[in-house]
């Protein structure tokens, strides 16, 4: 008998150090996890910087701002379309109105 109380001390001993080890790995794991999620809401709650938000206030009447100063295609075909799409915001002081069909300039160049 003395073979068997020495055997089931090792087995509650090992089968103790596995729950030890479970448990830590857990806290473990979900500190990680708290921790991208804490992360993840950071990321999301402020607010990230644009050039529109970066244009000051005018004051004496309307203004437009853009949020990108250029749009570059490089070099296209011949009877090719292209399509860019920017963000206008109005950082004056008074009412912005756009024409319906505002005339569009396009330079074409080297």
């Amino acid at each position: 008998m003395g073979k068997q109380g020495k055997q089931k001390s090792k087995t509650a001993a090992t089968c103790e150090r596995q729950t030890h080890m479970f448990r830590r790995r857990l806290i473990v794991s979900g500190l990680i996890g708290v921790a991208i999620l804490a992360g993840l809401v950071t990321w999301y709650a402020y607010p990230r910087s644009s050039p529109l938000s970066a244009a000051p206030a005018y004051q004496g009447g309307p203004r437009l701002a853009a949020d990108t100063e250029l749009i570059d295609f490089g070099s296209v075909r011949f009877n090719t379309m292209v399509q860019a799409r920017f963000l206008i915001r109005n950082v004056g002081d008074q009412p912005l109105r756009i024409a319906a069909n505002p005339p569009v300039e396009t330079v074409e160049g080297c």
